[in-house]
């Protein structure tokens, strides 16, 4: 005696499916803040909503005496674009000029420095 399976083979005449499988889409990524209350510091941090990071203030007084002390290389502590393109402008300006160079850039990167945390002061007000 032969055993039946419950499947029926596949005939030849038999409706074939034109339709493909959908594509793989990646999984929806985290939800971000935005709209008004984007960059406020009273929003709290909640489900798919990562913190609101605020910048910290620089201090003028700290700025200037690292300009002072340290010349071009003092602007690092505003930011490292300060930094590098005053270190690099000064090395040039040095290298080709030489070492009484100095004394002109010395008193431009101080008051680089005062000037740079007036402008990131008044750009965190802003908001941008």
């Amino acid at each position: 005696m032969t055993r039946h399976s419950n499947t029926v083979p596949p005939t030849e005449w038999a409706p074939r499916s034109h339709v493909t499988a959908p594509p793989v889409s990646p999984p929806h990524p985290p939800l971000q803040s935005g709209g008004w209350y984007r960059a406020s510091a009273v929003e709290r941090p909640g489900p798919g909503r990562p913190p609101v990071v605020m910048r910290q203030e620089k201090s003028t007084g700290l700025a200037v005496a690292l300009s002072v002390l340290f010349g071009p290389l003092g602007l690092w502590y505003l930011s490292a674009g300060a930094g590098l393109t005053a270190t690099v402008v000064s090395a040039v300006v040095v290298g080709t000029a030489g070492l009484p160079s100095l004394l002109l850039l010395w008193p431009l990167s101080v008051a680089v420095a005062a000037w740079g945390t007036s402008l990131l002061r008044s750009s965190s007000e802003t908001g941008s």
